[in-house]
């Protein structure tokens, strides 16, 4: 019995340093030592193979990436530059976002970025890279890969998103 008593003493103590440890460096940071750093990396459609794991999603047109979408890419009659206008203008307002693009995307004439936004309470960070791709002079589409940087499963938060933006646009 006193053994469980110091037992369940340590347990809370060491949970009571862990809270106090995030609330001092924060949660991004708490993640980043727990999981390791968010690594970028840098998408090449044409090359991308996905990982075995479900906590990814692919939109991509026909055709375009080497790797077999879980949902072909919409056409909209715009321009290449007004698409990427209104993603990005659309993107701007999303919650718990980042623009990762400075960091060294792909960024092939300005038409592909990088995002990371993070879950609401954990603050778990998910990759985002989006490709605007012009097929004429007023149509274009595009190819978007969303993925989960820890763990193996993310509940459908990624096909969720994606498929929500591409609902809401």
């Amino acid at each position: 019995m006193k053994f469980m008593k110091l037992l369940m003493g340590a347990l809370f103590g060491t949970c009571l340093l862990l809270l106090l440890a995030l609330i001092f460096i924060g949660r991004d940071k708490g993640l980043a030592l727990i999981f390791g750093p968010v690594e970028h990396q840098n998408i090449d459609f044409a090359t991308l193979s996905l990982a075995p794991t479900p906590n990814q999603f692919l939109v991509c047109p026909k055709d375009f990436c080497a790797a077999q979408s879980h949902l072909e890419g919409p056409v909209y009659n715009l321009s290449v530059t007004e698409l990427k206008a209104e993603w990005l203008s659309f993107i701007e307002k999303q919650p718990r976002i980042e623009n990762r693009t400075e960091a060294g995307a792909i960024n092939n004439g300005k038409l592909q970025y990088d995002f990371i936004q993070r879950t609401e309470w954990m603050r778990y960070p998910d990759s985002i890279t989006i490709r605007f791709i012009p097929i004429d002079q007023t149509t274009s589409t595009l190819a978007i890969y969303s993925r989960s940087h820890y763990g193996k499963s993310d509940f459908g938060v990624n096909e969720q998103r994606i498929k929500s933006w591409l609902s809401q646009l």
